[in-house]
């Protein structure tokens, strides 16, 4: 490639003229203008390396490589020497190194021990569009340190999506746009016929198959899809089409082997189309040639904190004007293209016009910790280019005062300054902490679990061969649980004699693999340079101990069959890959609590209450509420139980209200209780408590007047409905008048009160439609995000779906970051708890 001819060059004088007159220079452009590789060039041949190291900061790990190893080689150099890079347990640079390509938190964890970033003569931030927490974070620090170092020079390089929010917040720093040559791409839309997953695959097919029996110069085809998952499905659809035979089918995501990732920089074999099916990371971060065609499904995963439950939910979306725009523009870079939009026009025009920041959108405990390790204290005033919401940074703080990083003074303790010094997210930072400071016999045990859970996922499920694989990960399996696999699958590897036939032969990814032994011997190494211990061998329940001090907001306990409950989230499921899936134990461990389709605790290990209690009095006092009395060890005599049971007369009394048991030889027993007079006795002064006597499986029946409600359902869930429900606002009959909504963060502002305010009757009777049916009003989500209200005749059914529903409308929330909605919403939640607390 003849380097000098992309159009950067083209701008060099103007970059380096305003770079002389300026601190900062926002320097936008499209992919493929070479501003990625080449400014640092540009700077070296200025002499800007003499005064200190040029910086190059990358949001991810294969750009970070991809670039150094491409500056490198274009000035001739070996990597690592006067050009390098490091990463996160990778540091491949030397005191000679004046070119550094480094991921984004290496800056942050560099600021941690020189303030002023006094070895660089100029940071570049690139991909700054991309708008990842760390570069929000690094923005605001590069500001407060140019107010001391005048010198220092920094240039934001962003594609063509709202540069100018840069240029305001650095005080009207100069913009410099470089144009590159790009092609007409035309735009054709055309949605399938339904919402489902089925029939985008479908149209995707059709299309595929239409274009490569019809149109010759259509070059190769780049396909949006939202997942993993939804990629392998339509490479399975492709493999069995009419036209497969001419087709080179490609993958692209971000947990694939870095080795697979490249193969789509190659040239299709002779005869053959090259297929490449993509998320996100194909918009703006790579360049592919020879793209004539795109297909965009319009749909992403965005992965969404919630600030109140701790929790991590997955939600699709609709991508912005910005990123369909980005999209499209790779269908033209080098001849004209069609860009399929397999959505509609509408769709398209109501979209915002850039996607919200991952301020709003992610877990803010780590730069939060960050900030205190550097004096902030007030961490809402901080100077972000957009300021999170004060909820996001509450919870932040909440969760590092959970882990002892902080005191409630805001001052970091001697735990987060030990924190601060791995290269770690507070929680699992926190696991090694306590294994340092209480059990140093398992600290090399707390080193693999880490390195776990900071890297991919290594076991592999190839399409086709998804039983072959789950057979071969059962070698490493423990019945005590999935933290106990991380170290039987470790020693395995790293005794085995040949790594890649290993890995092989047990459907394992041999470079997460390897990534995992790198992670864990660097961890290791920082350990001893603390002056610690690094001992091994301790106990199963040392080494989860230490597991339960830095997941302490993940500890679980059972409250129905694979049914869980940590101290902040509700109806949590085990999830199907773990080796505990189907088990239930009364006490569980989890590595991280993920919204999917359902609520999942994933990588789970079996825990004890001693050691709960042991960890935290009051987190054991927290929880204890939700478990089952067998399982708390507060039981009474069942002997004297059941005599003081039988001495008395069956029934339930509410002060002076008494209803009699009624039975029949054969028959179930059965209790008619009186809704309006049971209601009206909570409404006093002093409310009545009822005296419950009844033997095990006595069903209960509603009686409001001489009308039978609802009946054959157990008398507890009974009493506490009636006791919680007004009579006179149930049975409501004009439910089917409240309208189905479609939420999304553009629309939720506008339409979400009124949706609120018919949730208020959730829970409440009601009948059906025909009125022949009666049930708890329930809201319900379906496949395609809508949400709408029905009768659920089961109350476990109204608690699973209007959980579910109110669920996804806070991830939305937290999306739009609306504080008051959000409190809005937490009302309704209430409403919900009172019920959940009664299943």
């Amino acid at each position: 490639m003849k380097t000098h001819l992309l159009p950067v060059y083209q701008h060099r004088e103007k970059i380096l003229h305003a770079l002389k007159d300026h601190s900062v220079v926002i320097v936008e452009s499209p992919t493929g203008s070479g501003k990625t590789t080449q400014i640092p060039i540009i700077l070296h041949e200025a002499g800007y390396d003499a005064q200190g190291i040029i910086g190059v900061t990358q949001p991810r790990r294969i750009a970070t490589l991809g670039v150094s190893d491409f500056i490198a080689k274009q000035l001739r150099v070996v990597l690592g020497e006067f050009v390098g890079y490091k990463m996160r347990f990778e540091d491949k640079t030397s005191p000679r190194t004046r070119i550094k390509i480094m991921t984004d938190g290496i800056l942050l964890q560099e600021l941690k021990n020189d303030h002023l970033l006094s070895a660089y003569s100029v940071i570049i931030i690139d991909e700054a569009h991309e708008r990842s927490l760390n570069i929000d974070f690094i923005l605001g620090l590069l500001k407060k340190i140019l107010g001391e170092r005048s010198d220092l020079k920094v240039i934001i390089s962003s594609a063509t999506i709202n540069a100018q929010v840069f240029s305001r917040y650095f005080n009207h720093a100069p913009v410099i746009s470089i144009d590159t040559p790009t092609y007409p791409v035309t735009v054709v839309y055309d949605p399938p016929e339904s919402d489902t997953e089925e029939a985008l695959i479908a149209k995707i097919l059709e299309r595929v198959e239409t274009i490569i029996s019809t149109d010759r110069k259509a070059g190769d085809i780049l396909i949006f899809l939202p997942g993993e998952r939804a990629i392998k499905l339509c490479m399975q659809a492709l493999q069995g089409s009419t036209v497969h035979k001419k087709l080179w089918i490609l993958p692209l995501y971000g947990m694939l082997a870095k080795e697979e990732q490249e193969r789509v920089f190659k040239r299709a074999p002779f005869g053959k189309s090259k297929i490449v099916i993509a998320t996100n990371i194909a918009e703006t971060s790579i360049t592919i040639d020879g793209i004539r065609t795109v297909i965009d499904s319009g749909l992403l995963k965005e992965n969404i904190y919630n600030q109140r439950t701790y929790t991590n939910s997955l939600v699709q979306d609709f991508v912005s004007k910005a990123a369909a725009e980005q999209r499209k523009g790779r269908a033209g870079r080098t001849a004209p293209g069609t860009c399929y939009r397999l959505y509609s026009k509408e769709i398209f025009s109501q979209r915002p016009p850039f996607s919200k920041e991952e301020i709003f959108r992610t877990d803010l405990s780590e730069v939060v910790l960050r900030m205190a390790g550097l004096g902030v204290k007030r961490f809402v005033e901080f100077d972000f280019i957009n300021k999170p919401s004060a909820a996001g940074v509450a919870s932040g703080v909440e969760t590092l005062v959970f882990l002892g990083a902080i005191d409630e003074n805001r001052e970091i303790t001697k735990t987060g300054e030990r924190l601060l010094q791995l290269p770690l997210l507070p929680r699992h930072g926190r696991i090694l902490v306590e294994s340092i400071m209480k059990y140093p016999d398992v600290v090399v045990e707390c080193t693999i679990a880490c390195a776990f859970l900071s890297t991919n996922n290594p076991y592999l499920l190839p399409l086709g061969e998804e039983v072959e694989a789950r057979v071969a990960h059962q070698n490493f399996q423990d019945e005590a649980g999935d933290f106990i696999g991380y170290l039987h699958l470790y020693k395995a590897f790293s005794e085995s004699e040949t790594k890649e036939a290993f890995c092989q032969q047990n459907y394992l990814d041999l470079r997460t693999m390897q990534e995992i032994v790198n992670v864990k011997e660097q961890l290791e190494s920082i350990i001893h340079d603390m002056g610690a211990v690094v001992g091994s061998g301790g106990s199963l329940k040392d080494y989860l101990m230490c597991c339960m001090a830095g997941l302490i907001q993940f500890v679980c306990v059972q409250t129905g069959h694979n049914l869980y409950r940590s101290l902040t989230t509700d109806r949590i499921m085990i999830h199907p890959g773990s080796v505990l899936f189907r088990q239930s134990p009364p006490f569980i461990l989890a590595g991280e609590i993920v919204k999917t389709t359902r609520m999942y605790a994933r990588s789970v290990s079996k825990i004890e209450k001693a050691w709960i209690e042991e960890l935290d009095p009051a987190l054991w006092n927290g929880l204890k509420a939700f478990v089952k009395p067998q399982m708390r060890g507060d039981r009474a005599s069942t002997k004297q139980t059941r005599e003081k049971k039988e001495s008395q007369e069956e029934g339930i009394t509410f002060g002076k209200l008494h209803f009699k048991v009624e039975g029949h030889k054969g028959k179930k027993a059965t209790i008619a209780l009186d809704w309006q007079a049971i209601w009206d006795s909570q409404q006093q002064a002093t409310p009545t408590i009822p005296e419950v006597r009844i033997k095990k499986g006595t069903r209960a029946t509603i009686m409001l007047g001489k009308e039978k409600i609802l009946s054959g359902i157990s008398v507890s869930l009974a009493l506490q409905y009636m006791m919680a429900s007004n009579p006179k606002r149930s049975l409501q009959k004009q439910w089917h008048r409240f309208p189905a909504y479609y939420p999304s963060p553009d629309t939720i502002q506008e339409e979400l009160p009124r949706f609120l305010d018919n949730a208020q009757h959730l829970g409440e009777l009601c009948l059906s439609k025909k009125g022949n049916v009666l049930g708890f009003l329930t809201i319900v989500l379906d496949k395609s995000g809508k949400l709408y209200f029905k009768p659920s005749l089961k109350f476990s059914a109204f608690l699973f779906h209007t959980q579910e529903a109110l669920e996804h409308l806070d991830d939305l929330l937290l999306i739009k970051d609306s504080d008051p909605q959000s409190l809005e919403l937490n009302r309704v939640f209430d409403r919900l708890t009172t019920f959940l607390s009664m299943d």
